[in-house]
This record gives structure tokens, sequence and C-alpha cells, in this order.
């Protein structure tokens, strides 16, 4: 516990103990530097030392010549679910700390309104993405293993064949769609 207590608020409990109650406000400032020299590194990084992208084979031109000039990524309702998500998330965010600095508002039915909204956005994603959608278009297979395998061995120099483009999905949204789940499967257990 030593080690937890410059970075975190501690509270006495009804029960006489001493408990950590949140994570230090001074760690926002932390973060928002971080993610700030992150993206100046990254774009120093991607201008001056970045090898141009390059995969294996391309599409034929028998099939790139009946194929529409734009091609819809995503339909309307899964562009419409990820932006009232992330418009629940980003209002939950700012109700949730700007009273915490001061900004006085009643802020509480607010916050209720974006959670509400956010769970049932998630449930209709779910069910959505279960029937009218490729269901198992978002979990890793074996070709996403081999290409990351390959943009590995590229990255540091070794020799390898080029990654073939991926499919609807890249494999680090494959990996973080996992990570949620994992992370919700984890949260729901009982931890008595």
């Amino acid at each position: 516990m030593g080690i937890l207590k410059p970075i975190t608020e501690w509270a006495t409990s009804p029960w006489g103990q001493n408990v950590p109650i949140h994570i230090a406000w001074f760690l926002i400032w932390v973060a928002a530097l971080a993610g700030l020299l992150f993206l100046i590194v990254h774009s120093i990084y991607v201008r001056y030392f970045a090898k141009r992208e390059e995969f294996a084979g391309s599409a034929p031109t028998t099939l790139a010549a009946v194929l529409p000039k734009q091609i819809p990524r995503h339909s309307l309702a899964a562009r419409l679910f990820h932006w009232i998500m992330a418009g629940s998330m980003f209002t939950l965010l700012v109700t949730a700390f700007l009273p915490k600095v001061g900004v006085q508002f009643d802020w509480v039915t607010y916050h209720w309104i974006a959670g509400t909204i956010l769970t049932v956005s998630i449930i209709f994603h779910i069910i959505h993405a279960s029937f009218w959608l490729d269901f198992w278009a978002i979990w890793p297979d074996k070709a996403d293993l081999v290409d990351a395998l390959r943009r590995v061995r590229r990255f540091m120099g070794r020799p390898a064949p080029p990654p073939r483009r991926f499919a609807k999905y890249p494999l680090e949204n494959k990996l973080y769609h996992g990570a949620i789940i994992a992370t919700r499967r984890g949260g729901s257990r009982n931890t008595r």
C-alpha cells in the first residue's frame, strides 16, 4: 500500500479503516502530457522513419473492373451505434470530471441519461452484430496471426513476406473487442 499513497486519495471508512477512494487528480495531467508526447514522437516516426506500407498481392484486374468506385465499409446502423456510443461516453466523462474540478451543475441527471443510452446502445450492438452482421468476422483467425507475425518480423528488420491486406477488421480491432469481452466477463463475476 505504501507505493499507492502518492498516487491515490484516501479516506477513513465508517469502521475506522484507511481506504483508497480514487486516483489522485494530478494523474489527469500526466496522462494528457503522455498522450501529447506519444503523438509528437509518433508523428516524427511516421514522417521520417516509417517505410511505406507494402502488402502481398493485389486484386485481380477483372475483379477491380467490376467493383464500384466507393464501397461502404459499415452500415448506417453500425455508424450510428458508434457515434451514439462515443457521444454517451464523452458525456459520461464530462459529467464525471467537471464537478470534481469545481464546475457546478445538475450533473446526475445527465450522467444517468448518458449511462442509460450507452447501455441500450451496447445491447443493440450485441444483437445487431450477432444476427445481422458476420458474427465471426470480428474474431481473430489463423490468417490474422500469420500476418501479425510477418509484420513483427519486418518491424524487427528480419526477412518476411509482406502481410496481406486485412479483410473488414484488422487484428487490432479484433483484439480490442476481445479485450472488452474479457474485461466485461471478468467484471461480472461474484467477488465474495
